[in-house]
């Protein structure tokens, strides 16, 4: 067995100034400190003793500096320099603990600029006024739309305002107006290909006007989804031998002599046992004995009928007190993992009108309680296991999710999911971006998603204080419109715009010269003067090197 590395030591940082402070260690953390460090920021993290040794490691070789804490404490967050902190980043899942740390930061430095991630939205919008200047965002806010558009095949519109105009951007059939350009292509699974591509053939596109609707996602529901859940496969069946013996009475009352109207009266009202009384008088005694068979196969269907749909009322509301699956869903989306983005994404399903069906381990885990709350059915055991999956009726789904916070599990649930039904569609929540490629590519496991790597650029933005950014997700990635300004000693001062970074990476999309009142949305190739505006579509890449090259260098 190979011995790991000894950590490098810890320094303190009581007297750094102008950096940012991270407080937490999850995934988000790592990918929010690469989004700092290519916009040359640096990073100082407080991980709570106990913490991943692999993610402090990556955050390391982003050129973070860690400082290592028990409870993180008020002498924990001196020793990272909070003091001298321009930016104080807090995330974790326990939004009491965020809260507890946020406060402490603030008696500390009243000045820094806050930003705290919290699950619950609310608590979130009632705490803005207490502590000053502080920006609360949800990851599992910000990453859902994301998941919801892989599970229902589509891409959702955004419109926004952006270098003087108002601007919409989503699939090309969605977007009317002035077309702006390209800006993605759904099919391709490439990043390349994905976002700018180069040759401006995708199908999500940047326009003016928002044109037409979405089809919305169709779920059994008021009183055509309690009539189906009521008519289940066992009614269905009774009512067919009903059917059958009606069919076959009409041709025995037939042979009576009467036509085929009334020979189909007949056979109605003595399959049903309503009417066979008043006309007796057609039948001889043969006949009769054949009627009252008749009669007694017909009370015994109808008897069928009244024990099922009896029994079929009583277990949907059995069912649904105790938060179970109610009748057979058909073309529903399987949630599997409450955790912050499972939950969030089950409710915006639901809130869009599409069935959802959820599977969490943790009976206890908060998010169970929430979704139970909005009438969605819960099932509790172990997501990658056969039987559970089956029980949420994944052989019937639209959508299988995978969203547990283990990649490995969901490895296991997309490919149960894909044993269980082939054509069924699969999004798969994957930690490592590179694994996630692979994934979509070998495996053909269908649409792959990171919460970090969809969160972490709008907690980047609120940090360095561009909350105007708009973060806009295309696949597994995202596409970031902001407005950019030279300053003076940067590197884009004095150069023209096809000197600025690759198009395919970051994409000029309007410039406003220094005290000009308009933006020209087809700016030719100026020379860039100090104080001119940029509007800019980017990658996380193109925007970097966007900031590095329109910022003031840093002096050593």
């Amino acid at each position: 067995m190979t011995a790991m590395p000894d950590a490098p030591e810890e320094t303190s940082h009581v007297d750094r100034v102008g950096h940012v402070v991270v407080v937490g260690a999850d995934s988000i953390v790592v990918r929010l400190t690469e989004e700092l460090e290519r916009a040359g920021e640096q990073t100082v993290i407080v991980a709570r003793a106990g913490a991943d040794p692999d993610l402090i490691s990556d955050a390391r070789a982003h050129g973070a500096e860690v400082v290592t804490a028990g409870r993180v404490r008020e002498p924990d967050l001196i020793a990272a320099g909070i003091k001298g902190a321009k930016a104080a980043v807090i995330i974790d899942e326990d939004d009491v603990w965020v809260i507890r740390v946020a406060l402490v930061v603030e008696e500390l430095n009243p000045e820094v600029r806050l930003v705290l991630g919290l699950s619950d939205a609310r608590l979130g919008a009632r705490l803005r006024p207490v502590l000053g200047e502080c920006e609360i965002l949800s990851p599992a806010a910000l990453a859902a739309p994301s998941f919801v558009a892989a599970a229902l095949a589509t891409t959702d519109t955004m419109t926004f305002e952006i270098g003087g105009r108002l601007v919409v951007a989503g699939p090309a059939d969605r977007v009317g107006g002035d077309r702006l350009g390209v800006i993605g292509d759904s099919e391709q699974t490439e990043l390349s290909g994905a976002v700018l591509p180069a040759d401006a053939t995708g199908d999500i596109v940047l326009g003016t006007e928002l044109v037409g609707r979405s089809s919305p996602a169709v779920r059994q529901s008021g009183m055509f989804g309690a009539l189906t859940r009521v008519i289940d496969r066992r009614l269905r069946l009774v009512l067919l031998g009903l059917a059958i013996l009606i069919l076959l009475s009409t041709v025995y009352f037939k042979l009576v002599g009467v036509d085929w109207l009334e020979a189909l009266y007949l056979a109605f009202t003595a399959s049903t046992d309503t009417g066979i009384g008043d006309s007796e008088e057609h039948l001889g005694v043969g006949f009769r004995f054949g009627a009252v068979i008749i009669q007694l196969f017909g009370l015994m269907l109808s008897s069928g009928i009244t024990a099922v749909i009896v029994d079929a009322l009583i277990s949907a509301r059995l069912e649904e007190l105790s938060g179970g699956i109610r009748g057979r869903p058909r073309d529903h989306v399987v949630v599997c993992g409450l955790g912050r983005i499972g939950t969030e994404v089950a409710i915006r399903l639901h809130s869009r009108g599409v069935s959802v069906v959820a599977i969490e381990q943790d009976e206890r885990a908060v998010g169970v309680s929430r979704i139970r709350a909005r009438k969605i059915p819960v099932l509790i055991g172990a997501a990658g296991e056969d039987a559970i999956l089956a029980a949420a009726g994944v052989s019937r789904a639209h959508a299988v999710l995978a969203l547990t916070d283990n990649d490995s599990v969901n490895l296991e649930i997309g490919l149960v999911a894909k044993q269980a039904k082939e054509n069924v569609r699969v999004v798969t929540r994957v930690f490592d971006h590179e694994l996630a490629g692979r994934v979509e590519r070998r495996l053909k496991l269908g649409a792959t998603r990171s919460l970090s790597m969809l969160a972490a650029p709008a907690f980047a933005s609120a940090a360095l204080s561009r909350t105007d950014r708009l973060i806009f997700p295309i696949g597994r990635w995202v596409l970031i419109f902001t407005e950019l300004t030279v300053q003076a000693d940067s590197g884009a001062a004095g150069i023209r715009l096809s000197e600025l970074p690759d198009p395919d990476v970051a994409r000029v999309l309007a410039h406003r010269p220094v005290g000009g009142n308009r933006w020209d949305w087809q700016p030719g190739n100026p020379r860039l003067a100090v104080g001119d505006q940029l509007a800019v579509a980017a990658t996380r890449t193109g925007l970097a090197r966007m900031l590095l090259l329109t910022k003031v260098t840093r002096r050593s």
